[in-house]
């Protein structure tokens, strides 16, 4: 209980940082938290895509 409370204002935070950062303009804080999204998504796919292209090389 009390990790899920600090979880929740750790996120909170963020947010709060977020929308100061960008002056509390909605969409701003939409596009880079949708940047950040496809920018996980792209080192994901790109180490799986290392990874298996050396499972190839080896077998």
């Amino acid at each position: 209980m009390f990790m899920q409370q600090m979880a929740k204002t750790e996120m909170t935070q963020f947010w709060q940082w977020m929308f100061n950062l960008c002056n509390e303009d909605y969409s701003c804080v939409l596009g880079w938290g949708l940047g950040g999204v496809v920018a996980v998504l792209g080192l994901v796919l790109g180490f799986g895509f290392l990874i298996a292209r050396a499972n190839k090389m080896r077998g």
